[in-house]
């Protein structure tokens, strides 16, 4: 794929529960060994942002020719979606993700979230067992039960100190596409979500990663949501913030693919690391 900007991902728009949604898909590159695909990875973007912010992070994995479809839609009243008048809270955005997987016949994938995207993620995890495989969770939100919410909004103001402008540009833009009222609401689901309450439920293999810098979500609760999940390793990256996946994809894809690669040999899939060039 070239370097231009409209050539990372193919553009779709479908409509789920009477509502246009609008998504990215960006198909498998190369064929794993023996022609069967991976299983999709399903990008899950946090508070206020959509779809778009996961745009280095496929472009870093169409560069290497990976084996997997990559699908990034703007969940309801996000981006170029269309959302209900109320917003959802983060177990009706997960249940909002099947419908999305069940409209494309897609049967189970990997999760891959950044922020509040993981409490969604957690949530499909724990509702719809069968339906994930893996998950990366990077710079997790966790509700308000471990971390007050004074404590979210003055870390979201440092965090830009940490930030490339380019993406707080784009971060505002995509506030403005949400809109303060629905901002509001959601950050109000979003700390209702106490995604500690049932997380022994979570039984799919996860990486936990967070950026050295990140201003929002401390060492501690990364690595206390780590120690919590029944099946879980923690990935600091010391020179990110808390939008790894859009500053700094090399080292980002790096960890994810080595991780879902491990997942699928775990699931008995064969021939994945030769297909992705992941070292074993």
């Amino acid at each position: 794929m070239s370097e231009r900007d409209e050539d990372w991902a193919r553009e779709e728009r479908l409509k789920i529960d009477g509502l246009a949604v609008r998504l990215f898909v960006a198909p498998p590159v190369t064929r794993r060994a023996g022609g069967a695909p991976a299983l999709p990875i399903v990008f899950v973007h946090g508070l206020g942002c959509s779809g778009e912010t996961w745009k280095p992070t496929i472009r870093e994995m169409n560069r290497r020719g990976i084996a997997y479809t990559a699908i990034a839609p703007d969940m309801p009243g996000y981006g170029h979606s269309e959302g209900p008048s109320e917003a959802l809270g983060m177990e009706d955005l997960a249940d909002w993700l099947v419908r999305l997987l069940d409209v494309r016949g897609i049967r189970r994938v990997h999760l891959v979230g950044n922020s509040m995207g993981c409490q969604v993620s957690l949530a499909l995890a724990r509702r719809h067992p069968e339906r994930v495989g893996g998950m990366v969770l990077q710079g997790a939100t966790t509700g308000d039960r471990i971390e007050p919410a004074w404590r979210y909004v003055t870390g979201l103001l440092a965090d830009t100190i940490y930030e490339r402008p380019s993406y707080t540009l784009r971060l505002l833009k995509m506030y403005a596409q949400m809109g303060p009222v629905r901002y509001a609401q959601t950050v109000a689901k979003m700390l209702e979500d106490d995604p500690f309450a049932s997380i022994k439920a979570v039984q799919q293999p996860c990486l936990v990663i967070r950026g050295g810098n990140d201003a929002i979500i401390s060492d501690g609760i990364a690595r206390r949501l780590v120690a919590a999940l029944p099946d879980a390793v923690y990935l600091p990256l010391d020179s990110a913030a808390h939008a790894i996946e859009y500053n700094n994809p090399k080292e980002f894809t790096d960890a994810v693919l080595t991780f879902l690669c491990r997942v699928e040999e775990r699931l008995g899939v064969h021939g994945v690391l030769e297909a992705v060039g992941v070292p074993g």
